[in-house]
């Protein structure tokens, strides 16, 4: 967690005057040399980096025991592993509170663009969910249900889009677009905080076939924090995307009414 704030490093380009960050060599804007003005920054020796390893290294490690380890086999367990994620990303963002808080605002959101990709969201899990589907009979013979895990619960539906749609579009966009892209664009340019941090959230699901459309999913979600700064739209789309899934899966079952 970060105790105590680095000194941001921003100044202006001598020949355009644009704002340029500390790491910087070169003007973004015109290409500039900025000399000695840059401040050279070191990255491995940065509080900010060190922070961010070790949000990820602990989210890294509670999935990992939940994926090998035999603690997991149902929601009973699986539910308190989600609160604790959840309470670690809630931890750091408060710790984090003055750049976090202005992501959650609901101010700048608008309706038609919430509704396009509200529309991409939907398009996208449909047909992510027949390839993956397709892949998974093929080469590994299995056609997975998420339904068979809830079942046996009360309003079984409910407590499976709270799991796999609710939870994670809150609480990992938080973590990785908010926390995790906080702490790089610190030192990085903003379109390598988007490409780090979709790999580092494609990893985190620890399934090599799931990288085909999670790192994809990842690079959107972080495109639309930088475009319009706030991680709103990346939970939108990402509860949808998943709720989608859900309502698949339910219709195959012969749940969804």
């Amino acid at each position: 967690m970060e105790e105590q704030q680095e000194p941001a490093y921003y100044y202006s380009c001598n020949e355009c005057d644009s704002t340029v960050k500390g790491f910087h060599r070169f003007c973004h804007h015109c290409g500039a040399y900025l000399g000695a003005e840059a401040h050279r920054e070191d990255i491995f020796n940065n509080q900010r980096l060190r922070s961010a390893f070790l949000f990820y290294g602990l989210n890294l490690f509670l999935c990992l025991i939940v994926k090998y380890t035999s603690w997991f086999h149902s929601y009973d367990q699986m539910f308190w592993m989600e609160l604790l994620l959840a309470l670690v990303a809630l931890v750091y963002a408060y710790y984090n509170k003055d750049e976090i808080l202005p992501l959650l605002a609901v101010k700048p959101l608008r309706i038609p663009v919430m509704a396009v990709i509200m529309a991409i969201a939907v398009v996208t899990s449909w047909l992510v969910n027949i390839s993956v589907r397709e892949l998974n009979i093929s080469l590994f013979k299995s056609d997975n249900s998420y339904y068979g895990g809830y079942q046996i619960y009360i309003a079984p539906q409910l407590v499976m889009i709270y799991s796999i749609a609710l939870m994670p579009a809150i609480f990992e966009e938080l973590a990785f677009r908010g926390i995790l892209y906080q702490y790089f664009s610190s030192f990085l340019n903003e379109r390598l905080v988007v490409l780090v941090t979709a790999c580092m959230f494609a990893a985190l699901h620890l399934n090599f076939l799931s990288l085909i459309w999670l790192l994809p999913f990842g690079i959107f979600v972080g495109a639309l924090r930088r475009k319009y700064n706030t991680i709103w739209y990346g939970i939108i789309f990402h509860f949808v995307f998943n709720l989608t899934a859900c309502l698949i899966d339910l219709y195959r079952e012969g749940h969804l009414f």
